[in-house]
């Protein structure tokens, strides 16, 4: 049986229920404490391992679940959006949607504006996985940003949303 560790609200480290020592790891990382690559890079592993347990009951992972929501909050949109939103290229955007299209959760329609063009439609069944999964995402990330005041839970949201939504991949890479 694997071993998961697990940090918690209190910055405590366990493994199956087992705990561990405190974890310093602002003093243990050094200068990457103070790198926002780094610092970055190890949030997103630590959001991307609490939102893929999060979604694990509806079969989702979290590249899935982003695909649905998208649908279903935008009525609709093409694959080169899903793409430039999501920052991934044409390929994994077509593997993503065909994985999701099979779960049911989506459709692909062709754009009355660009017959060339397909849209990525949320189903029925979709729109309910996106509200009940982002329920659980919502009650999983109060668990993980609990440690934060309201305040700063806003601050670094701000940040985060001014960030993601600044950087633009080129359209040639989508």
């Amino acid at each position: 049986m694997a071993r998961h560790l697990v940090l918690d609200c209190d910055g405590r480290a366990r493994t199956d229920g087992e705990a561990l020592a405190p974890v310093d790891g602002e003093h243990a990382a050094g200068r990457l404490a103070r790198n926002p690559g780094f610092l970055a890079a190890r949030f997103t592993s630590v959001a991307a391992t609490v939102s893929n347990r999060a979604l694990a009951p509806f079969g989702l992972r979290t590249r899935s679940y982003s695909l649905v929501e998208l649908a279903a909050a935008s009525g609709g949109l093409s694959q080169r959006e899903v793409g430039r939103i999501l920052a991934l290229d044409k390929a994994h955007v077509v593997r993503l949607v065909d994985q999701v299209v099979e779960m049911g959760l989506v459709v692909r329609e062709r754009d009355p504006r660009d017959g060339r063009a397909w849209l990525i439609r949320a189903t029925p069944k979709g729109d309910a996985v996106a509200r009940k999964a982002g329920q659980a995402l919502d009650d999983a990330y109060s668990l993980l940003l609990g440690p934060l005041s309201t305040d700063e839970i806003s601050a670094a949201m701000t940040a985060l949303q001014k960030l993601a939504f600044a950087i633009e991949v080129p359209d040639h890479e989508v």
